[in-house]
């Protein structure tokens, strides 16, 4: 049988990718932070910088290098995972759910790593920000099984109801599913085991699909296509995780970065909790992929 999604989404909304060029001190002593200021520098300045710190947890061989090969520019795009938990009276942020019951259930999201094993039932979300390059977002789902093979290729970004606002730029935050939306984990009753849900993230200078294909809801992809964006974009790339980031609540900046009309994320402002690295062709389109990989059960 073949079912999706691994999990429930309410809604779907934008995705932001992370991408700016910067130099890095230390690079083969994994025990030198990075200041977050290197990854935020097109962010709107104030008069103060944000003291956060990254650590890299993983290098490509491109990525570990301080400068980029010839005729090719770093890139980096940022991502946030949030973990829906019960809000206690002293959380300054707070979100009022409505259960399958019907109940209004106050929830609270926090920080966890990139990586971090999701159980099922748990409710997560997630945020992007694209801190230089400006291009056209899509977000493709498959299913990943443990004998190494994937599901077919679905579109989950842009639908019709968000075309308007898939060409993202720095400063913004974007929520997936949505800005008050929640991914449930749900394997699928697929006849392979499932262990992951794999996110490929594509930040393009132009136009990828003609927009009177896309559908109300994620559409699914011809393989072929997929496989193409795959052949000729996909690179290694190097991860940095935020020192200190796992269990901060979000904060009331980022809970409305994403809202229309709402200002732009400053320097000052909360940072991306991990951070991938890549070297492309400055023309290039930017493709990384991302696994929600599950808790497997006893």
């Amino acid at each position: 049988m073949n079912a999706r999604p691994v999990f429930k989404a309410l809604t779907v909304v934008s995705l932001l990718l992370i991408v700016v060029p910067f130099s890095v001190r230390s690079q083969d002593d994994d025990s030198k932070a990075i200041k977050a200021e290197v990854f935020i520098k097109a962010r709107p300045t104030r008069t103060s910088r944000n003291s956060a710190k990254y650590k890299p947890v993983a290098k490509s061989n491109d990525g570990a290098a301080a400068k980029p090969p010839e005729g090719m520019v770093f890139v980096q795009m940022g991502l946030t995972m949030w973990r829906f938990r019960r809000s206690k009276a002293t959380d300054k942020t707070k979100e009022l759910v409505e259960e399958d019951d019907g109940q209004q259930v106050e929830w609270t999201l926090e920080r966890v790593p990139e990586g971090t094993l999701l159980s099922p039932g748990q409710r997560i979300r997630l945020s992007f920000e694209s801190l230089s390059r400006t291009g056209y977002l899509y977000v493709v789902d498959r299913e990943e099984y443990a004998d190494g093979s994937f599901g077919d290729p679905i579109l989950i970004y842009p639908t019709q109801k968000n075309v308007s606002d898939y060409r993202v730029e720095p400063g913004r935050l974007t929520y997936i599913p949505s800005t008050t939306g929640r991914f449930r984990i749900k394997p699928s009753e697929s006849e392979k085991k499932q262990v992951a849900e794999s996110i490929t993230f594509i930040v393009s200078p132009k136009p990828l699909i003609d927009e009177g294909q896309l559908g109300s809801k994620s559409i699914k992809l011809l393989p072929q296509q997929f496989e193409e964006w795959q052949k000729q974009w996909t690179t290694s790339a190097s991860k940095f995780e935020m020192e200190g980031g796992p269990g901060q609540s979000m904060t009331s900046a980022e809970q409305s970065a994403a809202r229309q009309g709402s200002p732009l994320l400053t320097q000052e402002d909360p940072v991306p909790q991990t951070v991938y690295r890549v070297a492309i062709k400055p023309e290039a389109p930017l493709l990384i992929v991302v696994p929600l990989k599950f808790a497997q059960e006893n």
